[in-house]
């Protein structure tokens, strides 16, 4: 997918037409897709195979990335958004919790880490891939391309699909019942679910319109903002692995605080840059922000949620993504009527400082 990602909003500014505003409506129209679908898919996924829904969503990615390449207008190519906004449902709840899963209770917080990490490889390699292929073709041949590429994780998941890590079928293969969905929610769940949704309207501003902003103001070819979020994505797999090794032995709150001041700083910046440097300077301290974030809201989460419910808590926990990439974008697209790009995309900063408040009371619940 992150093949694609960073010159999404690009494509479809440029090849289909769309005004500033529709961009970041088509762009969020994953992130409705995926916060209405990701509570029914996983208690979906908890009633049936759970490996096998994972390989459903990994094939519909495959689909909607095709989708996109033979698009011909920016609303046709929002249908293929909201399918890739279910398979973002299935595949992120269910491989998180997998990685949580699979190792005994007090692994879970390194496993987490570990998962992180590889799926900041995955969003360093993908723009990677995407930046050279810029060289080679046009930017629906490299949606077409992407396409290509992600049967390869079909057969890969279908590979894994026959295995069934006895951690993992222990806790998942059970039947769903009211009662279930009553302890989830008595879960300590709502601090980190808040927190990461603050966050996560930052992120969703950054992810439409930094693109954009890069394109229209300060004029920097397709290529070189792929080389740019490529990255962006670098620094985030460089933050996850170091945090990957020392993640039993830090302070999870105070790393939170830090996280949360450079997201707000970066958006800042970015937003305001009036040349190339400054805007990847900002950029970049909001990718150590996305390198820190998720692999610690997403421990905390492991740590308060027990595993017969992790599938659900984390469709909870990470519904608050969908959520904030959905008004992150919807939030500028709306401050466009009356500011300029530049003063809408610095207001992402707001978001990231509130959870930094919000912060300092997960103590509690950590040494619970």
């Amino acid at each position: 997918y992150e093949i694609t990602g960073p010159i999404l909003p690009v494509y479809i500014y440029s090849a289909l037409g769309a005004s500033e505003s529709e961009v970041g409506i088509l762009v969020s129209l994953a992130a409705v897709a995926s916060a209405l679908s990701r509570i029914p898919a996983s208690m979906l996924a908890v009633r049936r195979n759970a490996l096998r829904i994972l390989i459903l969503g990994i094939t519909l990615n495959t689909v909607a990335l095709l989708g996109y390449a033979i698009s011909t207008t920016s609303w046709m190519l929002g249908v293929f958004r909201v399918l890739q906004g279910v398979t973002f449902a299935l595949n992120y709840t269910l491989t998180l919790s997998l990685a949580s899963l699979i190792m005994a209770p007090e692994e879970a917080r390194k496993s987490v880490a570990n998962y992180t990490a590889y799926v900041a490889l995955g969003l360093w390699t993908g723009p990677a891939i995407g930046v050279a292929l810029s060289y080679l073709m046009d930017l629906r041949m490299l949606m077409a391309s992407a396409a290509l590429i992600s049967l390869i994780a079909v057969f890969l998941g279908a590979a894994f699909a026959k295995t069934r890590p006895p951690l993992w079928e222990e806790s998942y293969y059970s039947k769903i019942t009211p009662s279930l969905i009553r302890d989830v929610l008595r879960e300590p769940l709502l601090l980190p679910t808040l927190l990461y949704l603050l966050y996560s309207i930052t992120i969703g501003g950054v992810f439409a319109y930094g693109p954009l902003k890069a394109s229209i103001e300060l004029g920097i070819p397709d290529h070189l903002i792929l080389a740019i979020f490529t990255g962006y994505y670098l620094i985030t797999y460089i933050t996850r692995t170091i945090l990957s090794r020392y993640v039993g032995r830090i302070n999870v709150v105070r790393f939170l605080e830090i996280s949360m001041a450079s997201c707000a700083i970066g958006a800042l910046i970015a937003g305001l840059a009036p040349n190339t440097p400054l805007f990847i300077i900002g950029l970049y301290l909001v990718a150590m922000a996305h390198g820190l974030t998720f692999p610690l809201t997403a421990a905390i989460t492991a740590h308060v949620v027990r595993p017969n419910l992790r599938i659900l808590g984390n469709s909870i926990y990470l519904t608050s993504w969908d959520i904030g990439n959905l008004f992150g974008p919807v939030i500028i697209a709306l401050l466009l009527n009356a500011i300029p790009l530049s003063m809408a995309f610095a207001s992402l900063c707001i978001y990231p400082v509130m959870a930094a408040v919000l912060a300092s009371r997960l103590v509690r619940i950590l040494s619970t």
